[in-house]
């Protein structure tokens, strides 16, 4: 049977000391990068590699992370998930990944088991922050966390700046004379989804509109895939002359009923899309958006998760990233 490489081949054939291949297994970033390939390129040649279980049972580390997430078919989600685990690859981790479809008891499930894991940390991504069993779940987690946009008493957060775009593409339409506003949302009670909505409502009432200028449309998760918006809804009399939709499955059920009522954006409607960056810029017009850099908030999840597991004493830290409107040609004045 041929004798399995060990880390003392991997430091002769790459001429280092097998304290730099040690490193570059579980520092990478601490060694110089010429070493770094020169080592590499050697456990390539060897077919070394690190034995994880006995260097979990050494440092008490696993070097992975776990990733929770909602669902992984949302764009955002992915985008934000993708620029954590390549951040997280480059400091030599390893990132577990699972979704909970929405179900809080999936996402109990999947925190029991990504603890089994024995991760040495955790991204999450919420579905439900009023429900008690997953808020009692969180809190008794004894690992570094990083909350995604959500609001927790625990754990370092990363969160959006949603009511500022929000008000703005607002206020925009508003200034284009229109008084009757429609808000299409997943029926979520989480932060998002609370603050975009505060933002229109206030918005409104700042210009003098009242309670009746606003229906709010809310979606339950589990039809959010098939999410369907009878067309006889838009065409009525007192249809709403403007609507902001969340997310790119919305923006199509919206779509779909605005072409099935036989009406035009903008001649008949306006129309605002809200973390639908992909589906709004190919449209024809061209949406006004509400947009937000996913790839950023997925480095800053990553920089803060390793920032606490360095140090794990640090003060609770709270980094906020701004939401953007880019304007399209979606929006005119009211027919």
């Amino acid at each position: 049977m041929t004798r399995r490489p060990t880390i003392k081949d991997v430091a002769r054939a790459a001429g280092t000391s097998t304290v730099t291949v040690s490193r570059v297994v579980n520092t990478p970033k601490l060694v110089q990068a010429e070493t770094r390939a020169r080592v590499e390129a050697a456990m390539r040649e060897l077919g070394y590699v690190p034995n994880l279980a006995a260097r979990s049972m050494r440092t008490r580390l696993t070097r992975s992370v776990g990733f929770l997430t909602p669902e992984l078919t949302s764009l955002p989600n992915a985008a934000v998930a993708q620029a954590c685990e390549q951040a997280l690859s480059e400091a030599g981790y390893g990132m577990l990944v699972t979704s909970s479809d929405y179900r809080v008891e999936r996402e109990l499930r999947a925190l029991e088991l990504l603890r089994q894991r024995q991760v040495d940390g955790l991204v999450l991504y919420l579905s439900d922050e009023e429900d008690p069993a997953l808020a009692e779940a969180v809190a008794g987690l004894d690992v570094p966390l990083v909350v995604l946009d959500r609001e927790t008493s625990v754990g370092d957060r990363v969160l959006s700046e949603h009511r500022g775009a929000t008000a703005a593409a607002v206020r925009r339409l508003v200034g284009l004379g229109h008084r009757r506003f429609a808000l299409l949302q997943p029926d979520l009670a989480i932060r998002p989804v609370r603050e975009r909505l505060a933002a229109v409502e206030a918005t409104l009432a700042e210009a003098g509109l009242g309670a009746g200028a606003l229906e709010r449309i809310a979606v339950p998760p589990a039809a959010l895939e098939r999410a369907l918006l009878p067309a006889e809804r838009l065409a009525r009399p007192d249809r709403p002359t403007a609507l902001l939709v969340e997310g790119s499955r919305l923006l199509r059920a919206a779509l779909l009923a605005l072409r099935a009522a036989g009406l035009a954006v903008p001649q008949d409607l306006s129309l605002v899309a809200i973390d639908a960056e992909e589906t709004a810029s190919l449209t024809t017009p061209e949406t006004t958006r509400i947009a937000r850099d996913f790839s950023a908030i997925g480095r800053t999840a990553a920089a803060l998760l390793l920032r606490r597991l360095e140090k794990p004493d640090l003060p609770r830290r709270e980094v906020v990233l701004e939401s953007r409107l880019v304007l399209g040609a979606s929006c005119a004045p009211p027919p």
